[in-house]
């Protein structure tokens, strides 16, 4: 999961830029309307009517370390307000190891999400060695939310798809609420000025799994049911929404191209762009309050902030309860965003534009071949 080590160039098939076009005929740019913005979250102010925002997931990062350690990490983080813990782990844990990491944690509460950041790493074994944890421990499958961050043309030269397919086949049957399948977009996201060139290759990578293991003779509508993708925000506010807003309207767009009518809402989970933070703690703490908002407003299902301490900087237990009392404050609205304080005909009229760019886009990738095989976007 993000923050992601992979990018990828963009070499351009010489479309026009979404920007200037969007500028051409709205009048204004989208450096102008982040900086009123800015202003606004800065000042705190926000007389009247706050905006209204639907409900997300609080989440929090949990880093490795011994077992005990990582698991004092997650209790704290659930005791300051977190609903879902994305555990990074850097070592393939065992059954053993599991049941230490979440030993009094109440699974039920929570989303457990996990990622694996080493070299030849397994999601299979670990998804494996979880479910035998919760059965051991007498948890009902069909309750437990969360994911495993299984990204095949991501993180391996050959693709594991029959082993992803299996999992499939599992949590199909016996844990609904999980996710299984990931679409990684961390690595596309150049900026703003490049969010087209982001959201094609990531409907396009996202599109290539569904056919892939349709292929292999699994139903891509029940792939579907367990995909998420994961976007990092911070470049820009408006930007950030529109992007967000623009890919449910472009998957939609792709699971009807390939016969599924009737899916359920696409899960997104966005993430804090560490690149765009810094060592001063009022810029960053600027920065997380407006990616907090720019990911709600955009209808993430769950957000993930990086520790306020900056992004050179060791995570502190004041930086990380930072981080998550951001979100709680936004939930609440204590930290507020006035309604008039978003222009919502310019950023209708950017999703619009960066829906059409970004088909377009796609199918440039889609005419080469694919995901794989596209060498010009």
């Amino acid at each position: 999961m993000p923050i992601s080590d992979h990018t990828v160039p963009a070499p351009s098939n010489g479309q026009e830029d979404w920007l200037l076009a969007l500028s051409a005929v709205t009048g204004t740019s989208v450096e102008e309307r982040d900086a009123d913005i800015l202003k606004t979250v800065s000042e705190g102010k926000a007389k009247g009517e706050s905006l209204r925002l639907d409900k997300w997931e609080v989440g929090a990062y949990i880093d490795s370390g011994e077992n005990e350690e990582i698991n004092n990490y997650a209790r704290a983080e659930i005791k300051s307000g977190a609903e879902a813990l994305l555990f990074r782990l850097y070592h393939q844990p065992d059954a053993e190891e599991i049941a230490k990491i979440l030993e009094g944690i109440d699974i039920g509460k929570q989303s457990l999400h996990c990622t694996l950041r080493y070299p030849g790493q397994d999601p299979a074994e670990l998804f494996r060695d979880l479910v035998r944890y919760l059965r051991r421990e007498g948890h009902q499958l069909k309750n437990i939310a969360g994911s495993v961050d299984f990204d095949p043309l991501l993180d391996w030269s050959e693709p594991p798809f029959p082993p992803l397919i299996r999992l499939l086949y599992f949590v199909s049957r016996w844990m609904p609420r999980f996710r299984v399948l990931q679409v990684n977009a961390a690595g596309f996201n150049n900026g703003v000025q490049e969010a087209d060139i982001e959201l094609a290759l990531a409907i396009s990578k996202g599109a290539s799994y569904l056919k892939e293991i349709e292929k292999l003779g699994y139903p891509a509508a029940l792939a579907n049911n367990h995909l998420q993708f994961a976007f990092t925000v911070g470049y820009s506010f408006y930007g950030d929404i529109a992007k967000l807003r623009a890919l449910r309207v472009l998957w939609d767009r792709v699971l009807k191209s390939i016969g599924l009518n009737t899916m359920p809402a696409t899960e997104i989970a966005a993430h804090s762009d560490i690149t765009v933070l810094s060592d001063d703690s009022l810029d960053t703490s600027l920065q997380l309050r407006t990616q907090t908002l720019a990911a709600a407003v955009g209808g993430a299902d769950m957000i993930f902030l990086a520790p306020a301490d900056g992004p050179f900087q060791p995570a502190t237990d004041g930086g990380r309860k930072k981080a998550l009392q951001t979100q709680l404050d936004t939930q609440s609205g204590q930290l507020r965003l006035p309604t008039d304080a978003v222009d919502n005909s310019f950023l209708n009229a950017m999703t619009d534009a960066l829906v059409e760019a970004a088909w377009k886009r796609y199918q440039t990738i889609e005419s080469q071949g694919g995901f794989a095989s596209a060498v010009e976007f």
